[in-house]
């Protein structure tokens, strides 16, 4: 409700962040992936922000979502992460969403690998899919805050306060980011 209230006050764009955990191997933890593409792990099990009654002021039920994340606006993200010379842990990549509050399975973050699937965490898609069908332009961002565990013999875990400690770390940085991607796109904002 709230993304669609956003559409109603006459937002155009939604930025989209979420604490994620890595599953592609080459990611370290306190990387910022951009999100290209999501896997819906909650709408394979009949969870959508979509089901219910239907109101055409938001577009389409059946709303395609190949173009959900704006092409534009991660090619600005990239650019700004570039001009900020903070691109070497700027990745783009696939993300996952699971139901939580549990961590993931070995089995689980195997499985993701294998579907090429980068990151994983608990929150964003339903804004995404919400967004899109408004038509707002979405950007989304993880932040890796944990290696996911990938085998069985290792003693580290997944620790929410870990979690929120890498993504303080980030904070100061994300901002000023973010705040450079809106500089590039505000000629844009003030078109609308």
């Amino acid at each position: 409700m709230p993304v669609r209230m956003m559409k109603l006050c006459g937002v155009t764009h939604i930025i989209i962040s979420n604490a994620a955990g890595g599953i592609n191997r080459e990611y370290n933890v306190g990387d910022i992936m951009i999100l290209k593409d999501h896997v819906n792990f909650l709408g394979m099990g009949g969870t959508n922000p979509l089901i219910g009654p239907y109101d055409e002021r938001w577009g389409s039920r059946f709303v395609p979502l190949n173009k959900a994340y704006s092409s534009e606006m991660r090619q600005k993200a990239k650019l700004a992460a570039q001009e900020m010379g903070i691109e070497n842990f700027i990745r783009e990549g696939v993300y996952a969403i699971v139901g939580g509050p549990n961590y993931e399975t070995v089995a689980e973050t195997r499985l993701m690998e294998k579907l090429g699937i980068d990151a994983v965490g608990m929150s964003s898609v339903a804004e995404t899919i919400t967004a899109h069908q408004a038509g707002l332009i979405v950007f989304a961002f993880s932040v890796i805050t944990n290696k996911a565990v990938m085998e069985y013999d290792v003693v580290e875990e997944p620790n929410h306060t870990e979690v929120i400690e890498i993504a303080k770390k980030r904070e100061i940085l994300i901002r000023k980011w973010l705040g450079r991607i809106v500089e590039m796109i505000k000629p844009n904002l003030l078109k609308c």
